[in-house]
């Protein structure tokens, strides 16, 4: 705990002002019941504070491909959301239909694959993925590994699995089945994807300033949060603005 405290202090020199705590938090609106306008406002509000990206579902992406293009602001998507258990091909063609409009995805794993113990689908899947998210122009890749639901030996294969694929981040999960912004999470996930060279992702339950600052404490490099405006505000309350 000791360590965790001397590096939140360190997160807050780092981060000094909200917008360069905005600058690592991609803006998320995954929610099935979310309409355009929903995720035109998260465009817009990635300009306004400052978001690293707006991460969008693959159907509101090319909606709102033109406004971000227009604002300047890099859209991100999911594939394979939220279960990742959709055939390879599936999400092959999820990649396909975001070709030249995204500049990052977050892929979903096989997690049913993973605690089957399939080890071959899991690093074949990934491996094509990567590739696929590649040639499709895509220039950082995340895979979500939700981290809480696995074992430790099957979490160490999956991450592992992850960095061999080529993947840029491990990200702890989705939100959906498991909150994966908890320091333990985090940390878990951490000392694993960091050796691998891979950076992470933490997202899942990240509701404010304190919450985003524990994670980035813990080892994230990049938060997900659909509460990212909540994040700022409260933020701008401890630094004093």
């Amino acid at each position: 705990m000791a360590g965790i405290l001397g590096s939140l202090e360190e997160q807050l020199r780092r981060f000094d002002s909200p917008e360069k705590l905005a600058s690592v938090i991609d803006h998320t609106l995954l929610a099935p019941n979310a309409g355009l306008e929903d995720a035109l406002r998260v465009v817009e509000e990635t300009v306004k504070y400052g978001f690293h990206c707006a991460m969008l579902t693959p159907y509101h992406v090319v909606r709102t491909a033109r406004t971000a293009e227009d604002l300047g602001v890099r859209l991100c998507t999911v594939i394979g959301f939220p279960g990742g258990f959709q055939a390879g091909e599936a999400k092959r063609a999820e990649i396909q239909a975001v070709a030249g409009l995204v500049e990052e995805v977050d892929i979903v794993a096989n997690i049913q694959a993973a605690k089957a113990g399939d080890q071959a689908l899991i690093e074949g899947e990934l491996s094509g993925l990567v590739e696929e998210a590649r040639e499709a122009g895509v220039k950082t890749v995340k895979v979500i590994v939700e981290a809480p639901l696995l074992d430790d030996d099957t979490l160490a294969l999956l991450v592992k699995s992850v960095a061999e694929a080529g993947a840029d981040y491990a990200k702890t999960s989705t939100g959906v089945y498991s909150k994966g912004g908890d320091v333990f999470t985090v940390l878990r996930v951490a000392q694993l994807a960091k050796p691998l060279g891979l950076k992470v992702k933490a997202a899942g339950g990240i509701r404010n300033a304190v919450d985003a600052l524990l994670a980035l404490a813990s080892g994230a490099d990049r938060l997900g949060s659909s509460s990212s405006v909540k994040i700022i505000e409260s933020y701008k309350v401890i630094v004093g603005e």
